[in-house]
């Protein structure tokens, strides 16, 4: 029993000393080389298990997958004599493996002469373009030339690279200060730009705004003495028209009112019968004097045909501008001219009138961006009709 023991243990112990050496697996990540005394006998670069022979063969591995050829960073010089810290990497894969291992040995001694060789490369580049180049627009037109000058080099060692690439451009320490003060003070030259130029829109903005509004408060001053004037004068065509119709009743009404007037509240006025007659017919005759208007009916008519055309355009302007949405001061005056309208309708096609008497009005014309608008209006500009609406 303890023979069978012994037998098998040792049997155990072969095993683990002539397996290995007899079988080895490639991963399907990796590719092997198998080699006899140094010399390359095959490429394995299927995965799977396989057989060597024990104790003459060796197997070497290396990777399949992408390799990094990681350059340490190096100061190089551009064609404006300025110097750039760069690090550059490249990145490829091993296609050849049997001229890998005869040229290059190990992954390691690759890595440091495919760093040498694009660092190579790149130095030769980068001497052929200006600092801003390299920086701004040429970055990657300059890669893709290292890139092409790279690829045959290391196809010699069974290497096919795809990419190289920078991680970063930087400038070098000493004036790398100065750079940054340079870059501040033209970032703050613009800055300060921008704000100027805001500053003068705003100023032209806000001296707009206080000249539309003063030209805005200067015509709605004036138009509002103009609408009270015309008040006034149809107030007093009205008085006229009360005149005609009974001038005794129309006398009595403003000597009342003028009586009234004189006549302040809890005052008492001591006068003899006779003389309080006499001041009543006197006011009386006042009256009738105030409410004559001397000179010719053609100079009043005149008068109150200007005063009409002058409130019809008012009223038309503000009534355009409300229905355009603009300032009243925006609306160029172009004409205005009388008119007779047959009824309230202003001769708009679709509106009931309220009365079928004629009534005399204007038609006033504005100009606003190159196009005409016509509004109509009764004498006083109380009623009035824009385009819209007829």
């Amino acid at each position: 029993m303890r023979s069978l023991i012994i037998i098998l243990i040792a049997a155990i112990v072969v095993a683990a000393i002539i397996l290995p050496q007899i079988f080895f697996v490639v991963d399907e990540k990796k590719v092997a080389i198998v080699t006899r005394f140094g010399e390359i006998q095959r490429e394995v670069k299927s995965p799977g298990l396989n057989i060597k022979t024990p104790f003459v063969d060796s197997v070497t591995f290396f990777e399949k997958r992408l390799l990094n050829f990681d350059a340490p960073p190096d100061s190089l010089l551009t064609k404006d004599k300025k110097r750039l810290i760069i690090d550059v990497y490249a990145r490829g894969r091993i296609v050849n493996p049997t001229l890998f291992r005869e040229r290059l040995g190990d992954e390691v001694t690759a890595a440091a002469r495919a760093a040498e060789i694009v660092t190579s490369e790149l130095r030769r580049e980068i001497a052929s373009h200006d600092q801003s180049e390299i920086i701004t627009t040429q970055r990657d037109l300059m890669l893709a030339n290292v890139l092409t000058s790279v690829k045959p080099k290391l196809e010699e060692f069974g290497i096919d690279v795809i990419d190289v690439r920078i991680k970063r451009a930087d400038f070098p320490g000493e004036i790398a200060e100065s750079v940054y003060s340079r870059m501040q003070a033209e970032r703050k030259r613009k800055a300060d730009k921008e704000r100027a130029e805001g500053a003068e829109i705003d100023a032209q903005v806000r001296a707009d705004a206080d000249r539309k509004a003063t030209i805005i408060l200067a015509n709605a001053e004036r138009d509002s003495s103009i609408i009270r004037g015309c008040g006034e004068a149809q107030a007093t065509a009205v008085f006229a028209a009360a005149l005609e119709q009974d001038p005794d009743f129309y006398t009595f009404q403003r000597s009342l009112e003028a009586f009234k007037e004189i006549l302040a509240k809890d005052t008492t006025v001591v006068l003899p019968l006779s003389g309080f007659g006499q001041l009543f017919e006197e006011m009386r005759a006042g009256v009738d004097t105030a409410t004559v208007v001397e000179g010719s009916s053609d100079a009043i008519a005149r008068d109150e045909s200007l005063l009409g055309e002058k409130c019809a355009e008012v009223s038309a302007a503000w009534t355009l501008a409300a229905e355009l949405k603009i300032d009243q001061p925006d609306l160029e005056f172009v004409s205005i001219g009388a008119k007779t309208w047959p009824d309230q309708s202003l001769g708009c096609l679709g509106i009931t009138a309220g009365s079928g008497k004629e009534i005399p009005g204007f038609e006033v014309v504005f100009s606003y961006s190159n196009q005409t608008h016509v509004v109509r209006t009764n004498q006083y500009g109380s009623l009035v009709k824009t385009e819209a609406y007829c």
